[in-house]
């Protein structure tokens, strides 16, 4: 005798690969650290990196002047513009004397306005995939519900 799988059981199956899934892929896109840092060590500031070796060969033009001028930065913070792009800024921290060179897609600016929040998405499109969300999934959920309850057993 076949018996068919219930339908919550492979749900069940399909959330936790999900999940798993999830979990193992997360890491990937959770990386801010620019390409040109090659050693760095991780401190208690969050995206904050302390700078132990560069490579020149993957430094912009402003940067490759500012490298030749100072050397290394002793930190790299990672920032993003407050603005519709939400451009990445990367802040060289020097600390003897302290000095500060901010740098947007490589270009050095000497003011941005920053946000500490790291996600490239605006408020507005955070607000708009979270309602998104939140309505797909119970449509989802309501629809799955519907056909457990009305669909005929075989």
């Amino acid at each position: 005798m076949n018996f068919p799988m219930p339908f919550l059981l492979k749900l069940r199956f399909f959330l936790v690969y999900l999940t798993m899934t999830t979990f193992v892929f997360s890491s990937l896109g959770c990386s801010y650290k620019p390409s040109y840092l090659q050693k760095s060590e991780s401190t208690k500031v969050s995206e904050r990196w302390r700078a132990l070796k560069l490579d020149p060969a993957k430094l912009s033009a402003d940067e490759k002047t500012i490298h030749e001028k100072m050397g290394p930065p002793a930190y790299i913070r990672f920032f993003r513009n407050l603005s519709v792009g939400r451009e990445p800024v990367y802040e060289w921290i020097y600390d003897e004397p302290v000095q500060l060179f901010m740098f947007i897609n490589g270009k050095k600016v000497d003011y941005a306005v920053l946000d500490e929040n790291p996600s490239s998405l605006n408020e507005a499109e955070r607000n708009f995939l979270l309602w998104t969300g939140i309505v797909v999934g119970s449509l989802a959920v309501i629809g799955g519900a519907a056909y457990y309850f009305t669909a005929e057993d075989e």
